[in-house]
């Protein structure tokens, strides 16, 4: 074997190697919230850190309480959950605020429907779609019905079972 074809064959193997490096490592997950002027409707998809559920608290997310038929403020990290449809009120618009996943946590609880009117959102393994009868978006300051072929990751919903 010739010496450069020993070059060639040993920059192969440091770039399949190097390939196979980066594959193992996981790039850090996050989430995407982008506010816009006025009232947001957003959930979270997964569980996310300390540090971003702070971030996510000083937006003063709020939330249904549907047996108080009332929405309450968002004041600790025990009031995020993941599922849960969250009202956000921006002044402006917003520069986009990463929340960080939370690598440690694999599994968790998504919320789920109950009967009547839900506040809800699609996480990464919502599955209350089935049960929905009625959804309805919040979008461009205003409600619309859509059909669940329309629900997008992240987003929150009015849903009725």
């Amino acid at each position: 074997m010739g010496n450069k074809t020993m070059q060639k064959y040993i920059l192969v193997l440091f770039l399949l190697a190097s390939s196979a490096i980066f594959a193992a490592v996981d790039p850090i997950s996050s989430q995407r919230l982008e506010l816009k002027p006025g009232w947001n409707l957003v959930t979270l998809t997964r569980p996310i850190t300390s540090e971003s559920a702070e971030r996510f608290l000083a937006l003063q997310p709020m939330k249904l309480d549907a047996d108080n038929k009332c929405y309450v403020r968002c004041t600790s990290e025990d009031d995020i959950k993941v599922g849960v449809g969250y009202w956000i009120f921006s002044k402006t618009a917003q520069p986009p605020i990463d929340l960080v996943h939370d690598q440690s946590q694999t599994t968790w609880v998504t919320a789920t429907l109950t009967q009547g009117w839900n506040l809800i959102g699609v996480a990464n393994n919502s599955n209350w779609m089935i049960q929905a009868t009625d959804i309805w978006q919040w979008l461009n300051d205003k409600f619309q019905r859509i059909s669940k072929e329309e629900l997008t990751i992240g987003e929150a919903y009015w849903v009725k079972q």
